[in-house]
Formats: C-alpha cells, sequence, structure tokens
C-alpha cells in the first residue's frame, strides 16, 4: 500500500500542476493580444515574364507610390507569384526592407495562375499575427493566361491591373477584388487606394469582461492537460491490478466444485493483502456493476472458453483502463475530447472482446488438433482393458492443454454424480467441437446396443484425420484470397492513418465537420459490410 500510495500522490501533484497549466496560458494568450499587430498591407507582386522589363518597371512604380502614400506605422509584406508562389518579406514598417525587397524580385514563370495560392498564403501570413480586422491586401498583376475562377477572400483585396495584350484576363483579379469588398484602380492611380486602409485604433486596453470571461475552446495545452490526466487513471488503476493477491481457497467442498465453473475465481473467494486494498475495491465495485447489468454470467462463460482464470470484474476493469488510454491517445489525434473519449470507448471494448474471440479461437482449434491422437489414445488403453473413465484418466495424466483440462474437468463432474456422457457434452458445448460430439454420439450407441467400441474410436479418428487434411488443403489453396481480403481490409486504415500522421490538417475536417463524420460513419459501414462479404466469399467448409 505504500508503494501504491506513493504512486497515487505523485500523479496526484503531477495532474494538480498540468491543471493549473491552461492559467499561465491564458495569462500569455492576453499578453500576445496586447501585443497585436496594429495594421497590415501584404503586397502580392506578380512577376510573370511577359513582358518581363515593362510589367516589372511598371508594378515596382504602382507600389513604391503606393507604399510612400501610407502611414508610417502600416507594416508591409511581399509575397512575389507567376506559376506558383512564395514569400519574399514578412510584414515590416521598415521601408528599405521594402524598397529591396522589391528590387530583388526577378521575373519567372510564363502565367499568373499563382494568385491563388499567394491570396491564401497572405491570408494565413495576416491571421497569424492577429491583425485581421485592419488589414488589406494590394494585387499587382497583369492577369497573363490567368484561367482560374473566382476566388472568396476573408481580407479586402485591392488590385492594379494592366492589360498589354489579348491574353492578360485581369476581369478575375478585378470580380475576386469586388467580391471581397476591395477596390481597383489604374496604375497612376495607386496612392488613391491608401484612402481604404482602416483607420488606427485608439490606445486603450481591451474590456475586461472578454479577458476574464474569453470563451472556451479545446486548445493544444488542454489536450496535453486531458491526456496526463488519462495516462494518470491508467497507470494508477495498473498498479493497482498488478498488487492483487490471491488468498487460500476456501476449504469447503462448494469451493472444490466452484473451481470446476466458469466462476470459479471469484474476486470474493481472494484474501488480498494489505497491499492490494484499491484494487480489490475497484475490482468489487466492478464486480457488483456488472451482477446489477447480468453482465457477469455471460462474461465469466467467454473467460471460461477462452481458458482465461482471471475474474471477469478484474477483466472488465482492465478493458476500462484500455479504453481511458486509448481515449486520451485518440483525444490527442483527433483534437477533439468527446470523439477522442467515443473511439477511445469503443476501440477498448472492441479490443478486449477481439482478444477473447481469438483466444477462445485458439483453444478451440488446439483442442480439434489434439483429438484425433487422444482419442487413438484412448481406444488403445480400452482395447488393453481399461474402462472409459480409466482411460480418459490416462489422457489427463498427459497434460496436453486444452485437452487435458477439459477432460480432467468432465470426469471431475462425472465423480460428483454426473453421467459421463452428459460430462462430455459439457466439453463440446465449450468448445464447439462436432468431432467430438459424434465421438459422444459413438459412445451413447455402444452403451446401448454394445459392440467393440475401440474400433469405433479408430474408424471416428480415421475420418478426422481425413477431413483435416481436406480441410488445410483447402485452406493453402484460398490463401491468396485471404491474403487480398486482409491487404484490401488494412488499406483505409493503413492509409487514413499516414494521412493523419503526415497531413493532419488535411484530415482535420473528417473529424471536425458534420458532413465529414457522415463520411467517416458511411465508410465504416462499407468497410464492415465489405469485410462480411470477403469472408463469406474466402471461406469454404469441410
Amino acid at each position: 500500500m505504500s508503494r501504491l500510495g506513493t504512486a497515487a500522490r505523485a500523479w496526484t501533484v503531477l495532474g494538480l500542476t498540468t491543471l493549473l497549466a491552461p492559467l499561465a496560458l491564458s495569462s500569455g494568450t492576453v499578453a500576445a493580444h496586447a501585443a497585436e499587430r496594429s495594421r497590415v498591407v501584404v503586397i502580392l507582386l506578380d512577376t510573370n515574364i511577359s513582358p518581363a522589363k515593362t510589367q516589372m518597371a511598371d508594378e515596382r512604380k504602382a507600389a513604391l507610390a503606393y507604399v510612400r502614400a501610407l502611414p508610417a506605422d502600416v507594416e508591409i509584406g511581399l509575397i512575389a507569384f507567376n506559376d506558383t508562389w512564395q514569400t519574399a518579406l514578412q510584414p515590416t514598417s521598415s521601408r528599405p526592407q521594402l524598397t529591396a525587397a522589391l528590387a530583388a524580385a526577378q521575373p519567372a514563370g510564363a502565367t499568373s495562375n499563382g494568385l491563388k495560392g499567394a491570396l491564401a498564403g497572405a491570408v494565413a501570413m495576416v491571421d497569424r499575427l492577429g491583425a485581421k480586422a485592419r488589414s488589406r491586401l494590394l494585387v499587382l498583376t497583369d492577369g497573363e493566361f490567368m484561367t482560374q475562377p473566382k476566388q472568396a477572400v476573408p481580407i479586402p483585396v485591392d488590385a492594379i491591373t494592366w492589360h498589354y495584350d489579348a491574353d492578360d484576363y485581369v476581369n478575375i483579379v478585378q470580380q475576386v477584388a469586388t467580391a471581397s469588398g476591395g477596390h481597383s484602380a489604374d496604375p497612376g492611380k495607386a496612392s488613391g487606394l491608401v484612402k481604404y486602409i482602416p483607420p488606427k485604433p485608439r490606445a486603450t486596453a481591451p474590456p475586461a469582461a472578454p479577458v476574464a470571461q474569453p470563451r472556451w475552446h479545446l486548445t493544444q495545452p488542454l489536450l496535453s492537460v486531458l491526456a496526463l490526466v488519462f495516462v494518470a487513471l491508467l497507470v494508477l488503476a495498473l498498479l493497482g491490478l498488478r498488487s492483487l493477491r490471491r488468498g487460500p481457497r476456501r476449504p469447503q467442498i462448494a469451493s472444490r466444485i466452484e473451481r470446476y465453473g466458469p466462476q470459479g475465481a471469484s474476486p470474493a473467494t481472494s484474501s488480498p493483502d494489505r497491499d492490494g486494498k484499491l484494487a480489490v475495491t475497484a475490482v468489487n465495485l466492478m464486480g457488483r456493476l456488472l451482477t446489477s447489468s447480468n453482465s457477469q454470467p455471460r462474461l465469466a462463460r467467454r473467460l471460461d472458453h477462452a481458458g482465461i482464470a482471471r475474474p471477469p470484474a478484474e477483466w472488465a476493469l482492465l478493458g476500462v483502463c484500455l479504453s481511458v488510454g486509448l481515449a486520451a491517445v485518440f483525444t490527442v489525434a483527433f483534437g477533439n475530447v468527446g470523439i477522442g473519449v467515443i473511439v477511445g470507448s469503443l476501440a477498448g471494448w472492441a479490443v478486449m472482446r477481439l482478444v477473447l474471440s481469438v483466444k477462445i479461437g485458439r483453444r478451440r482449434a488446439a483442442f480439434d488438433e489434439q483429438l484425433p491422437n487422444v482419442l487413438q489414445l484412448v481406444a488403445g488403453s480400452i482395447q488393453t482393458g481399461l474402462s472409459l473413465s480409466q482411460a480418459l484418466d490416462a489422457v489427463v495424466r498427459e497434460d496436453a492443454q486444452p485437452a487435458s483440462g477439459e477432460f480432467a474437468r468432465a470426469l471431475g463432474e462425472a465423480r460428483l454424480g454426473v453421467q459421463l456422457d452428459v460430462a462430455l457434452d459439457g466439453v463440446a458445448d465449450r468448445l464447439n467441437s462436432g468431432d467430438l460430439r459424434w465421438v459422444i454420439m459413438a459412445i451413447r450407441i455402444q452403451r446401448e446396443t454394445g459392440g467393440n467400441l475401440a474400433e469405433v474410436l479408430r474408424n471416428t479418428v480415421a475420418t478426422m484425420r481425413e477431413r483435416a487434411y481436406l480441410r488445410r488443403q483447402v485452406r493453402s489453396l484460398s490463401a491468396e484470397g485471404r491474403l487480398s481480403a486482409y491487404v484490401l481490409i488494412a488499406l483505409p486504415f493503413v492509409v487514413g492513418g499516414w494521412l493523419l500522421y503526415s497531413s493532419p490538417a488535411y484530415m482535420r475536417p473528417l473529424f471536425t465537420t458534420a458532413f465529414g463524420v457522415l463520411l467517416l460513419i458511411l465508410a465504416s459501414v462499407l468497410v464492415v459490410v465489405g469485410a462480411f462479404w470477403m469472408r463469406n466469399l474466402i471461406k469454404v467448409e469441410v
């Protein structure tokens, strides 16, 4: 308990420390808002090569005339575009730097189609500076071979255009300017566009109410805090489960019988030491929850079929810990607490159920593989003069799991008064073994009519081995189809995971918009339907 208490105190201190982080970050945010830029203008300079000398000289002249008319406090950035675009100068109030950047711009590219990306880059530049409400964009272009459609821009765009020849489509730029609330001007009237610059804001402190009570939104620090809290809870739960200690079994006859049932390893029969009090409390609470929802018997049967001796409440608690951890991972990955918790919970439940299903399937497959050898041993023992119970006891002494454990359980039930064929029926039901049901039917017929049971078992063994050979042959022939099915099912998850890792901004609308979530649900349904369809195509019953 001391080790667990130390860990709990450490995680509590860490959680309190991380919970105070948003307060410090909020004060930093206020300071950042105080340092916002006053007014910003971004000049988009067309540098296409037609006509190179005339156009570049005209654009530089118009840009310098516009800049000279601007107030000194207005910061100016420069983006050059042609077929593509690039940032030539971040917003600055230094006019010599702007003049040097304009002089350094060289003609390149044959078209003006890079304007679309240049506008998006300018908007992003202004957004990063926090001056979107007090900014304008100035486009200097001749629209050389411009084929892109009209574009909506959230910042007013002013345009100064030149028309040198028939392939200059300046009307597209003018339409963009009009749609954004901007204006167009002739090259000789560039300085007249300065009057549309927003006035300088007053140097007054921002209202106290919005700063004191900001609108809540999910931020990266908050995601980090939530992730740490989830991890802390997960570690505490795992430490508690690790400290479980089981005490001695009850010596009564009832407890000896219980170990043959699916709920034999009940947390009520455990006597934990002092170090496991927290874990036992959590397991007991989970046990009450499973009992109230009538889920414990069904989960206990599945654990029994999988050969897992862990109590149902403890297994469910492990599933809760896994769901918490996955919820933290998906919350950080998706950037949305609600989606992260939902997806993490469903993923944790699916993983625990899948583990049980895989273990059950492997155990049943191992039993079916051992059954012919077991029946061969039983037939040889019966031929030497042993009874069926004695022959099964010889199988138990071979200790080949899971056959040995299941037949030991059947013999234990028979010694408590259950008929042997009924006890073997229980083994066949738990392991879903059709071959064993045939053997039980042969045993009942032999008991009623007489005959050579050893010979019957040998014939049954020969049939089982022929069917196993045919099953393996069919599996090898269908290997290509199964591999194709696995690849097709895994491909959407692999590609989606890689895109989420390499380009999260590209994938974020899929999780943050209603239409994206609808598409995600539709894709999931189609993947599930395709998986079942391919499973039926490649599954061959023998």
